[in-house]
Formats: C-alpha cells, structure tokens, sequence
C-alpha cells in the first residue's frame, strides 16, 4: 500500500452497507415490499483522456478525493503517476471506456 490508510479508504470505498450480493434486496424486503427481485445494471464510463479519468480524485466528493486532499503533494504524485501508467498501458493518451457495474432491485408496495 502507498499509504497506511489506504487500506481503511478501500473499506469505505468498496465495502459498504448494502453493497454486497443479497443486501439490497433484503433491505427491501425488510422494508415491507414484495416480490423484490434483484439484478445489476452495467453502464460505460468514458473518458477523453488521463486527466479526464483522474479528474474526480483530486476532487471534493466521494471517498477517495478525500482521501488524495489529505496526501502530501509528493505521495499524490506518485499516486497520480502509477495510475496513468495503469491507464496509459503503453499506449497514448487519449479515450478509453470501463464498464461500471451496480446492483439495482425493485419490488412492489404491499396494499
């Protein structure tokens, strides 16, 4: 790990309540609503460019940009080089697209 706390930022990142398989779904049920049914829903995200990727990490929302404001500017470097090099992959500059994927459910109001 780059930093010490990296490893409790990917908790809070990536394992959060209702995250895992299961969860949100149950919450509904739990909830009240019947016949939940659960799924996933798989979006692209594109990006122009590695500044148009790293862009929201050197933000003001969301974990990681909290994260990378509290970093000093030599260890956001680094981070900042290892991930380009991760998206460059050898390859120019330019657009890439990931896929981004979340769970979703939906049920009906009992009544």
């Amino acid at each position: 790990m780059v930093t010490p706390s990296a490893g409790e930022l990917r908790k809070r990142a990536y394992i959060r309540p209702l995250s895992r398989p299961g969860e949100l779904a149950e919450a509904w049920r739990q909830a009240g609503l019947r016949d939940v049914v659960r799924d996933m829903r798989t979006i692209r995200m594109d990006f122009s460019s590695f500044a148009d990727f790293w862009a929201p990490n050197e933000g003001k929302d969301g974990p990681i940009a909290e994260y990378v404001a509290k970093l000093t500017p030599e260890v956001t470097t680094r981070i900042r080089s290892a991930v380009q090099s991760a998206y460059l992959d050898g390859e120019p500059d330019g657009p890439r697209s990931y896929a981004a994927t979340a769970w979703v459910v939906r049920g009906t109001v009992p009544g």
